[in-house]
């Protein structure tokens, strides 16, 4: 009976890495989640074993590896100050600083 549990946790645990393990580039689950039934997803994992390299069996993923990188947000310019305080943050903070030196 041990044998057999330990047979049904490793079965499960080579399902669950082969469900959530990308090849050529998609999961088994994103495939399946892009496939919109179950024959389609069926024909289409056919269709990628017996062409492994086709675009055809590409068609369907989520991103192009040749479109081109997105730009990042622009930084704003180094000259400007990121943080505005006024006079009375300033004398506040004033406050603070003679507070603690006063204690020692």
């Amino acid at each position: 009976m041990l044998r057999f549990l330990f047979g049904l946790v490793l079965v499960a645990a080579l399902a669950a890495a082969a469900a959530f393990v990308p090849v050529h580039g998609r999961t088994i689950v994103a495939r399946w989640q892009a496939a919109g039934s179950a024959t389609e997803f069926f024909l289409n994992a056919l269709d990628e074993a017996r062409h492994p390299g086709s675009e055809k069996g590409r068609a369907h993923s989520g991103h192009d590896r040749h479109a081109a990188p997105s730009r990042p947000a622009p930084r704003p310019h180094p000259g400007a100050p990121t943080e505005r305080y006024s006079d009375r943050d300033r004398a506040a903070l004033d406050r603070i600083i003679a507070g603690h030196g006063e204690q020692r």
